[in-house]
C-alpha cells in the first residue's frame, strides 16, 4: 500500500490505458501482476507462522526492511541523509502509521479474526482513502456523493456479509469464540483508519515539500522503520512479546525464513516490480491490477488449508473487488489540490505538485515506505 496528483493534461499525456500484448505494456502488466500475487502472501505468511507472536512477526520484517533501507540509504549519497535530518519526526511517524503499525494491527486481524476476513478488510482500503480524501477536499473538487454510493454499498455488503459469517461460525475459517474473532476485525479496520491517515498525509508532505524527491523520501522513511522496529525489540522484551510459544509451532527456522522473505521480497522486491509497472502503465490500468493483491491474499489463505471457501466467503470478497473496481472507474477523471485523484486511492504515493504545464506525466503508483528507488 499510489496515490498520485495528476492534472486533466497530465493524464491525458499518461500510459496507455489498454497496454497491448507486446512490448512495453505487457512487461509493465506483468511487472503489476507480479507485484500482486507478491503483495498477497503478506496476508499467508502470518497463518504459516501461526503460534509466533505478531509482535515478533512485525518487528522482524521491519528490522529486515530496516536493514535493506539502510543499505540503499548509505548508497544514496547525500539527498537521502539531508531529507532526513530535516523531517525525521514526520519521516517516524509514517514509518509508524505506514508501516510497523498498520502490519501489526493486520497480523493480530488474522490470528484473530482469520486471514480471509482480514484481507477483505484491508481490501477496502482504496475506498476507505477515496471517501476520507472527498471529505478533506474543497467541495468544488471532490467527486459527488451519489457516485461514490454504489461502491460504498458493494464494499460495506460485502464485509458485513462476510464478517457476520465468520463471527456466527458459519463456514468459518477460524473456529475461535466470536469475540475473539470481533476484536480481530476491530485490529483490520483499526489498520486501514492507521494507512488512511498515512496515505492523505504523506500525500500532503510530498505536496507541500517540493524539494523532497519520492526516492530520497521512500528511503528515509525506511530508515526509519527500521528504526521503529529496533527500538520496539527490548520494549517488547520487556513486555514478554519475544518468548518462544509455549505449544506447537513453527520452529525458528521456519521464522527466521518467513520475516527474511517478508522484509526482503515483499517489502523490497515487492515495491520495485510495481515501480516497473508504473512507469509503463496507465493509473487506471495500474489501480484494476492491485485488486490482485486482495484476490491472491484470499487464494493463498484457502490453499494453504487445502479448501475451497464457502459461498458467503466468495460472494463477499466478489461485492468488495466490484465496489473497489468500480470506484476507480467513476473517480477516472478526478483532480484533487493538495491531495490525489480518489481513482489513485489504493496503495503508496507520489505527488507530482507545481502548475499542470510544468508537471511530469509519470504514472507514480507506489506504496509507500518501501527503499525502492522512487517509492510505500
Amino acid at each position: 500500500m499510489a496515490l498520485t496528483a495528476h492534472s486533466h493534461q497530465s493524464h491525458a499525456r499518461a500510459g496507455p490505458a489498454a497496454p497491448g500484448p507486446s512490448g512495453a505494456g505487457a512487461a509493465g502488466t506483468a511487472a503489476g501482476v507480479s507485484a500482486s500475487l507478491i503483495w498477497g502472501s503478506a496476508f499467508l505468511v502470518p497463518v504459516l507462522l501461526g503460534g509466533w507472536n505478531p509482535v515478533i512477526v512485525t518487528l522482524g520484517r521491519y528490522l529486515v526492511y530496516g536493514l535493506l533501507s539502510a543499505i540503499l540509504f548509505t548508497l544514496g549519497g547525500a539527498g537521502p541523509r539531508r531529507v532526513l535530518l530535516e523531517h525525521w519526526r514526520t519521516a517516524l511517524a509514517f514509518a509508524l502509521a505506514g508501516n510497523a503499525a498498520y502490519y501489526l494491527l493486520l497480523v493480530i486481524g488474522v490470528r484473530a479474526a482469520g486471514a480471509p476476513l482480514t484481507d477483505m478488510v484491508i481490501g477496502a482500503i482504496p475506498v476507505v482513502v477515496a471517501v476520507a480524501g472527498n471529505v478533506l477536499i474543497p467541495a468544488a473538487d471532490a467527486v459527488p456523493w451519489w457516485r461514490l454510493a454504489l461502491p460504498l454499498t458493494l464494499v460495506i455488503a460485502g464485509l458485513v456479509l462476510v464478517g457476520a459469517l465468520e463471527i456466527a461460525g458459519v463456514h468459518a475459517y477460524l473456529a475461535v469464540p466470536p469475540a475473539e474473532k470481533a476484536a480481530g476485525l476491530l485490529a483490520a479496520c483499526a489498520a486501514v483508519v492507521l494507512w488512511t491517515w498515512y496515505a492523505l498525509a504523506n500525500a500532503r508532505f510530498l505536496a507541500r515539500q517540493r524539494a523532497v524527491s519520492p526516492a530520497a523520501w521512500s528511503t528515509a522513511v525506511g530508515v526509519a522503520t527500521g528504526a521503529v522496529a529496533l527500538a520496539g525489540l527490548p520494549v517488547a522484551a520487556l513486555a514478554g512479546q519475544l518468548t518462544t510459544p509455549p505449544g506447537a509451532h513453527p520452529g525458528p527456522a521456519r521464522l527466521v525464513a518467513g520475516v527474511v522473505f517478508l522484509g526482503v521480497v515483499v517489502s523490497w522486491a515487492g515495491t520495485w516490480l510495481w515501480n516497473l509497472a508504473s512507469s509503463r502503465l496507465s493509473p487506471a490500468v495500474a489501480g484494476l491490477l492491485v485488486n490482485l493483491e486482495t484476490v491472491s491474499g484470499f487464494g493463498y489463505v484457502y490453499a494453504a488449508r487445502q479448501q475451497w471457501p464457502a459461498a458467503g466467503q466468495l460472494t463477499g470478497l466478489a461485492l468488495v473487488l466490484a465496489g473497489v473496481t468500480l470506484t476507480l472507474a467513476l473517480t477516472r477523471g478526478a483532480s484533487r489540490s493538495g491531495l490525489p485523484p480518489s481513482r489513485f486511492a489504493t496503495f503508496g504515493l507520489c505527488c507530482t505538485a507545481g502548475p499542470p504545464r510544468r508537471r511530469a506525466s509519470t504514472n507514480c503508483w507506489r506504496r509507500p515506505g518501501t527503499a525502492a528507488a522512487a517509492r510505500w
